[in-house]
């Protein structure tokens, strides 16, 4: 496949306008990079996955920078445009050692060799977009983007897999307080009944009649995130499932916490705390309890798959439903592009704008547009479903706009019925959740605070043994004063005999605590020689971390200790209540003041005199909290969904692939979202759906409206493209003078057609400028020389071939045309 032409900017840089378009044209790439990318490629002993390169111009502006001590570069491009790189030598002479470019075919690979396994350790890995994926004027960055996203998120979900997650470890530890039932208590509560399980597709609300109609007779099971909708439809579920530990899902999730009083609450260990330490509720918990070996830890259950919905459909399947009824288990975009149900900020949004060709098939036998999380979601819920065929339970899913999952059946709302029940779900819950008491609760705290003691008195004894080993890897190489020794090897040796086994527990605790400090040692570069000062350096290194990593761990496990003991002092008849807010406020959780008042059946009429503002400012921050609205989730997901080179991008593709129906239902999506740009986004699929009708006249009304800067080239070249269609010269002229004032590689078009017009001296002085800029583009010098031709300026075509050949001795058609020139030149004379 030819890219075309290779263009020269007035900075004197090269380009592919077949990749990058006018993107370079009037603007030095180092402007449009720094803007675009800023202080991205900035962090140290970090690997950068760059889809694209952006005619190469970007991997010359990396190579100019000084790049960050210890990261590594892979571009991964398209074989061809790899190619023409190599070709026309639009890469640096020498490519430095960190960097590389390769296709997707075999970047893991070479990533791997670049020891991409190590920089995931690090949690260091980052994928970037180039100029070319993002504007998606080359059809084939699409597919390239959506192969190497696929790849990526695999593997990095096997890599997280194996060493586990810090923030998993940390969230479990400040919710040791709230996880005192194991949810692994649970199984077979609900043998022989129905349930449905709600999650956040955007076929929820579908499920909404059924479950009134059959309420009484049905366990309701719902994520956390769905817990707005379900209120506006006026269901209150028997369960509640949440697992995701990050801060940022508070405000998806928390309305949830209206709950409190009907529904249970089933969390993973490591659930927001936000989130959890406000729950008013009854709840249990899912996995471990400690983040180490210990007899406080009971045996429970997690199960396969990293979504909140895998979690849910496990637990459902060992509480001993007969049945499972699905529901937003859509795992597929809508046909207007939405990702989540309605009345989710996501869907409030708007449609998912990213260009992409993964497609899935649904129950209702159409293919549906999907994203990698969701499709990489498939397999893991097909597992689930096998394992309920073990415990003779039937997985059905009635949305037919609901991706084909194998082993889920497909069956219409009408047919199902459940079973008849003699007590309600929640009546089961109370008879199998036991009742909580405050002494209860204080006996669990004292459990978890002694562990915690005894831990953290082992983990001191690490961090003793660490600063010694420093002191002996200075008397090894004879350091600070220190005489060479090599007695401090063998004492070395014993200390490493006692990490490994008298505290065998506690130091593989302090190792995975840092581990991302810890794996830095293996470093990427592990093929070169390392001299006596690395052997040294890493020595003192290593025994620094460890010191370090003890000495953070402390620190928390203090922290912890130090909530546990606010924990009982809310059980106190005369509490603290001057430590309490202040850790209630220091935890980001001012609902726990109506946790206070709710185990005590208070009021806060009911506290003293001195107390009672704080409880009232505490709870009114609590109110406000929920009530938000303009919140970093909401903004999280706008940054994701609002870019209008996304949308220009992905409604060009559906416009050139003739996929009407698919640009009627993206038109339908944007025109329901909350965009800014969503009247221009109208106006350009409107253009785009008439001339696909035949209706020139109704495509150029809509396209004349639209006014982004984004948006406006792709609405200008269609209006040129229809007028010339037309005939209409007069429109085409005006309309390509506009797109040249716009766009620098229009120019050569608008002087062609001022030719073809009749105004060749003009056409000749626009070619003559847009030359002095772009001074290898042949094509225009071809086209140049012809028209001086058409004015009789014989001369001047004559030089402008021959400036050709000076830079291209091997056209063979521009020399021809000069024979011919000259020929015609000495057929005059004579």
């Amino acid at each position: 496949m030819s890219l075309g032409p290779i263009l020269m900017n007035r900075f004197g840089e090269r380009y592919l306008p077949s990749i990058n378009q006018e993107a370079f044209s009037r603007v030095g790439s180092e402007n449009l990079f720094q803007q675009q990318y800023g202080d991205f490629f900035t962090r140290e002993n970090a690997l950068y996955l760059i889809v694209g390169a952006d005619s190469g111009l970007l991997i010359q502006w990396l190579c100019k920078r000084r790049r960050p001590e210890g990261s590594r570069f892979v571009f991964i491009e398209l074989p061809e445009t790899r190619q023409v790189l190599e070709t026309h030598r639009l890469l640096p002479g020498k490519l430095p050692p960190e960097l590389i470019v390769t296709t997707a075919e075999t970047w893991l690979a070479e990533a791997e060799a670049f020891s991409l396994r190590d920089y995931f350790y690090l949690d260091a890995v980052f994928l970037a977009k180039s100029l070319a994926v993002i504007d998606g004027v080359h059809d084939g960055y699409a597919g390239l983007l959506n192969e190497v996203e696929r790849t990526f998120g695999q593997y990095r979900l096997q890599v997280g897999q194996e060493i586990g997650n810090r923030v998993f470890m940390l969230k479990g530890l400040e919710n040791l307080a709230e996880n005192r039932f194991p949810a692994g208590d649970l199984h077979q509560t609900f043998q022989g009944r129905s349930a449905i399980l709600l999650a956040g597709g955007p076929s929820l609300p579908e499920s909404f009649p059924w479950i009134r109609a059959h309420r009484d007779h049905l366990t309701v099971l719902a994520v956390a995130r769905v817990a707005d909708q379900l209120k506006g439809a006026g269901i209150i579920p028997d369960l509640f499932f949440a697992i995701d530990p990050h801060d940022v899902i508070f405000h998806q999730s928390k309305g949830m916490l209206a709950f409190w009083r009907e529904s249970v609450l089933i969390n993973m260990y490591h659930l927001n705390p936000t989130l959890l330490g406000q729950w008013r509720g009854r709840g249990a918990f899912m996995g471990t309890l400690f983040p180490w070996e210990c007899p406080c830890n009971p045996v429970n259950v997690s199960y396969p798959g990293i979504t909140v919905g895998h979690q849910a459909l496990g637990m459902a399947v060992d509480m001993g439903f007969e049945t499972i009824v699905m529901a937003g288990f859509d795992l597929c975009f809508s046909r207007e592009g939405f990702t989540h149900a309605a009345g989710s900020v996501e869907q409030g949004i708007g449609p998912y704008i990213a260009r992409g060709d993964l497609m899935v098939e649904t129950n209702g036998g159409w293919m549906a547009e999907t994203r990698h999380d969701f499709l990489n979601a498939i397999p893991s819920l097909a597992a689930l479903a096998r394992y309920a065929a073990t415990r003779n339970c039937r997985v059905i899913n009635p949305s037919p706009g609901s991706a084909r999952i194998e082993g889920i059946a497909h069956l219409p709302w009408e047919s199902l019925i459940p079973q008849p029940t003699s007590d309600t779900a929640r009546d089961r819950l109370r008879q199998f959740l036991p009742e909580e008491t405050s002494t209860s609760r204080v006996d669990h705290y004292r459990a978890i605070e002694q562990e915690l003691a005894s831990v953290r008195g082992v983990v001191v004894k690490v961090k003793e043994l660490a600063v010694e080993g420093i002191d002996c890897n200075d008397g090894l190489f004879g350091r600070r004063g220190k005489k060479p020794n090599f007695k401090f090897k063998k004492r070395m040796d014993e200390i490493e005999v006692t990490l490994d086994e008298t505290y065998r527990e506690a130091s593989r605790l302090v190792k995975k605590w840092g581990l991302g400090a810890m794996l830095r040692l293996s470093r990427p570069d592990k093929e070169r020689a390392w001299s006596d000062e690395e052997v040294e350096r890493t020595g003192r290194l290593y025994y620094e971390i460890y010191r370090d990593n003890a000495t953070s761990l402390i620190k928390q496990l203090d922290v912890v200790r130090q909530r546990i003991r606010m924990r009982m002092e809310e059980e106190r008849n005369r509490p603290d209540f001057k430590q309490m807010v202040k850790q209630w406020r220091e935890d980001g959780q001012p609902g726990r003041a109506l946790v206070f008042l709710d185990r005590r059946g208070w009021s806060v009429e009911d506290l003293p005199e001195s107390v009672r503002a704080p409880f009232r400012q505490l709870i009114g921050e609590y109110e406000s909290l929920l009530d938000k609205t303009d919140h970093d989730y909401k903004r999280y997901i706008l940054a994701m969904q609002s870019s209008p080179q996304e949308v220009r991008a992905k409604a060009q593709a559906l416009f050139r692939g003739r996929e009407r129906e698919r640009l009627v239902q993206f038109a339908a999506g944007l025109e329901q979202s909350t965009l800014e740009e969503r009247i221009d986004y109208d106006h350009l699929l409107r253009g785009y759906l008439a001339e696909l009708d035949g209706d020139m006249d109704g495509a150029m009304r809509a396209l004349r409206q639209v006014t982004h800067a984004v948006l406006l080239p792709d609405a200008l070249r269609q209006m040129f493209t229809i007028a010339l269609r037309q005939g209409d010269m007069l429109t085409a002229v005006a309309v390509s003078q506009r797109l040249s004032d716009l766009s620098f590689l229009h120019v050569p078009h608008h002087a062609e057609l001022l030719r073809i017009n009749g105004q060749a001296e003009y056409a000749a002085a626009i070619y003559e400028e847009y030359l002095k800029v772009v001074r290898k583009d042949f094509v225009s010098m071809v086209k140049l020389a012809r028209t001086y031709l058409e004015l009789g300026r014989k001369e001047q075509a004559k030089a402008t071939l021959e400036r050709i050949l000076a830079e291209d001795p091997d056209n063979q058609a521009v020399r021809t045309l000069l024979t011919d020139l000259e020929r015609l030149g000495v057929e005059g004379e004579a």
